[in-house]
């Protein structure tokens, strides 16, 4: 009995003294099954979906998207979809300039002849550096169902901002937003005001082989540009056909200048040549072509040449407006 309680004793003494012994590669495999399918085990971290291009490349189309000539720090990317994504969609704030004028409120209730009640009205917006466009032509090119309401919606929520301003009395006053639409501050120019609007949009980008990203389209809460390269190769057609009607008002105006004085302006200069001509010979000063560039004038005592550098604003290029005589 003693001889065999000892070699229990030693048989449990050895048991203290083992490693514990490794799983085997199948019940390895069940653990870890088990840690990831039971419930409440955490989750196992999902990668981000890579974005279709890099946001410094989304900025600088934004900046120069069709009809635009943007600071690339008026543009903040909030967003980029995923890579493989059709189409390519990028969400961001862009700082634009609105230039509202006084008119009268043909909407309120006129209580006497004097002093009319007036109302601010969004005239032009900035598309790049000292460039600008009506809001008038815009309509004219997307249509005015999709342009006017949101030139109402400027117009209210600058009018707000105005208000606010005023009871602030020089206090500075939070910017103001309603949808997509931001006003951080107002310039007084005499009559007028400039907003600066902040714009939230969705801009719709394509690239073509071996190009660069350009922007096609761009949706504002329900409206939409549509192609937007096509809506501004419309918009600089209608501008051909007014710069095309502004040389032949100058040619006119040279031509009455020339049978009265016997020659034609000698200039290489619009400025002096509409220094010459206006008003005596053209009612209206044209100086700037409808691209709001100089028109050029190259004038001899028999002969003159008028053009427009037209949409590329570059000299010696197929889309050039000449007249010559």
């Amino acid at each position: 009995m003693r001889k065999a309680e000892g070699k229990r004793q030693t048989s449990k003494g050895e048991g203290e003294g083992r490693r514990p012994r490794r799983l085997s590669s199948s019940a390895f495999a069940l653990c870890l099954l088990l840690c990831v399918f039971c419930p409440g085990a955490p989750a196992p971290a999902q990668k981000r979906p890579k974005p279709a291009l890099k946001q410094g490349d989304a900025r600088k189309a934004i900046a120069a998207a069709p009809g635009f000539a943007l600071r690339e720090s008026a543009v903040v990317v909030r967003g980029v979809s995923a890579e493989g994504v059709a189409p390519v969609e990028v969400a961001a704030d862009v700082t634009v300039g609105v230039r509202l004028a006084r008119v009268e409120d043909e909407r309120a209730e006129q209580d006497s002849m004097l002093f009319r009640r007036k109302r601010w009205r969004a005239v032009e917006f900035r598309t790049g550096d000292r460039s600008w466009e009506e809001f008038d032509f815009a309509a004219s090119v997307f249509g005015a169902e999709a342009v006017e309401p949101a030139r109402a919606a400027v117009e209210e929520l600058v009018a707000e901002f105005e208000a606010r301003l005023r009871e602030s009395k020089g206090r500075p006053v939070e910017p103001l937003s309603r949808g997509a639409l931001t006003v951080r501050q107002l310039t007084a120019l005499g009559s007028s005001v400039v907003a600066e609007l902040g714009v939230a949009a969705t801009f719709r980008l394509a690239r073509p082989a071996r190009g660069r990203w350009r922007v096609n389209e761009i949706l504002l809460g329900d409206f939409t540009t549509g192609d937007l390269e096509a809506a501004w190769r419309r918009a600089d057609a209608v501008k051909a056909e007014r710069a095309r009607a502004d040389l032949e008002t100058v040619r006119a105006a040279l031509e009455r200048f020339r049978g009265e004085r016997g020659f034609y302006v000698i200039s290489d200069s619009e400025v002096v040549l509409m220094d010459h001509l206006n008003p005596a010979y053209v009612e209206r000063v044209i100086r700037l072509d409808p691209w709001l560039r100089p028109y050029r004038y190259a004038g001899t005592r028999d002969r003159f040449t008028l053009s427009s550098n037209g949409p590329d604003g570059k000299p010696g290029t197929p889309d050039d407006l000449t007249l010559s005589r």
